[in-house]
């Protein structure tokens, strides 16, 4: 079977977008498809095209025996709503171009979001005469105002009815919690028509191993630190000053870290917020790669994320806690939805309901003060990673629904 996989997000792009598709491209080609994958030239999260790409129209790649053809598209340091629209558009016509130049197709995924992928996904599908599947991340135009004042105007109204439509055409419809799948059921699709595959982990890059020393001694972390990690986007769903406000209080305790890895759209507010404050017990890096990034969650004690307020948060099954989990790490969140729940259930940490600074660090200092507590939660999650959400089990329930 030859598989097309339309996604803006790929490999060696981090996020969740990139990670889960890519886990899924890779699987299904060393079960013996071929997979041919459409993707924009790498440039997130700094909107900065990756070193090796710049100043080309289009590449072909392969990555672990798929196809990846990359495109071009529009990318800008500049955040606000007219450069991002830009970006998308411009993927969404490079995609519809490149889609029609490949051969023989039996399968077409799309990913939203953002929806105008998704949107190239079904007329490549209807030019290739294939069935269209909807891979659903992001509730899409929802996400787009999601964490800001954005009102719904004309533009939101036109962008819901292609949601809609895209919806209706999809042969199949993949939600990525079940939270998603109830806001796609409650738009009155049939409930037959969407199935849930979480984002999960590659657990072949993220696992447990002993600390690298060499990246310790470059840190400057020693070997009595007790270290708080934060690995994934600084945007506008995350909250920066419960984080920032955590650290402050805590910058008492001479041996406890908070290592922040990645980028995004307020990262450089964070950076304030550390200089402002003068936080000596932070440390910033830049966005890495995932092997990298398996090698910064091993000098860590414990994982935490800390979103808003905000109703699209309680849709989310956030990344960065799987490849803490694979990494035997204990969890720390103040979050509600699904994955609080999943927090309680297994045992893999605490969860504190958003916005209770109080509750996080009591919940930090849990763990700081009995480390045997960190090992049992961070044992109890790495058993629930390789049970339910290895890339690789995530990747053969997609492969049921293309077959």
């Amino acid at each position: 079977m030859h598989i097309l996989i339309i996604s803006q997000y790929f490999h060696p792009e981090i996020g969740a977008a990139s990670e889960r598709l890519t886990g899924f491209a890779g699987n299904l080609s060393k079960a013996g498809h071929t997979v041919t994958v459409i993707t924009g030239f790498p440039n997130y999260p700094m909107d900065k095209k990756y070193p090796g790409y710049k100043k080309k129209l289009f590449s072909i790649e392969n990555f672990e025996g798929v196809n990846v053809r990359r495109v071009w598209l529009f990318t800008s340091a500049k955040t606000g709503p007219v450069p991002r629209l830009f970006n998308y558009l411009s993927f969404m016509l490079s995609s519809i171009f490149a889609g029609i130049a490949v051969r023989k197709v039996d399968r077409v995924i799309a990913t939203s979001g953002p929806i105008f992928a998704a949107a190239s996904g079904y007329i490549v599908s209807l030019l290739k005469k294939a069935p269209f599947l909807l891979d659903v991340r992001d509730i899409w135009p929802e996400r787009i105002y999601a964490g800001t004042d954005m009102k719904r105007g004309k533009v939101i109204a036109v962008l819901e009815k292609l949601e809609m439509f895209l919806y209706e055409k999809a042969a199949k419809i993949i939600a990525v919690t079940g939270g998603v799948k109830k806001n796609i059921l409650s738009k009155g699709i049939h409930s037959e028509k969407v199935s849930v595959i979480t984002n999960g982990v590659d657990t072949n890059v993220f696992t447990r191993q002993p600390r690298n020393e060499r990246l310790a001694e470059t840190l400057g972390i020693g070997q009595d630190t007790f270290v708080i990690i934060y690995a994934g986007t600084l945007g506008l769903l995350q909250d920066l000053d419960i984080m920032a406000g955590c650290a402050d209080r805590l910058k008492g305790y001479g041996d406890i870290l908070f290592l922040i890895v990645g980028g995004g759209a307020r990262r450089d507010e964070f950076a304030r917020l550390v200089e402002e404050r003068g936080l000596k017990n932070v440390i910033m890096a830049p966005p890495v790669s995932s092997i990298e990034l398996n090698d910064y969650i091993n000098l860590s004690h414990l994982g935490i994320n800390a979103n808003t307020n905000h109703p699209h948060n309680d849709m989310a099954l956030p990344v960065k806690m799987f490849t803490y989990m694979a990494c035997a790490k204990p969890v720390v969140l103040a979050n509600t939805g699904e994955i609080a729940e999943v927090v309680r259930t297994y045992r893999i940490g605490e969860c504190i309901p958003p916005g209770d600074e109080e509750a996080f660090i009591n919940g930090i200092l849990k763990f700081y003060n009995d480390r045997q507590l960190g090992e049992d939660c961070g044992a109890n999650g790495l058993a629930l990673v390789l049970e339910k959400f290895s890339s690789v089990k995530l990747s053969e329930q997609l492969l049921s629904f293309l077959e």
